[in-house]
């Protein structure tokens, strides 16, 4: 982890991260998971994607991800499809 992060506090919600062109990537790769869900702002409307991806196994050939995003902007069907190809 480097200095930044380790001395940051909350979400770190800057400009930057605002942008309408942003997608959120996190990866947790200590943790294997079925279900991961991400803290959310109410009061900051967006419809930012957001991916985490988990810790990936060997053995059985798996990597966890999570992938949110807002319905009224995408349908499952392209994710679908693009799950295929990764």
């Amino acid at each position: 982890m480097d200095l930044e992060t380790q001395n940051s506090k909350g979400l770190r919600n800057t400009d930057n991260a605002k942008r309408i062109d942003t997608i959120h990537y996190s990866s947790i790769p200590w943790y294997t998971f079925t279900r991961h869900t991400h803290v959310r702002h109410f009061q900051c409307k967006n419809s930012v994607p957001k991916f985490s991806f988990g810790k990936y196994s060997k053995d059985k050939l798996c990597l966890p991800i999570a992938i949110n995003v807002h319905h009224r902007l995408m349908d499952g069907y392209p994710i679908g499809q693009s799950l295929k190809e990764f």
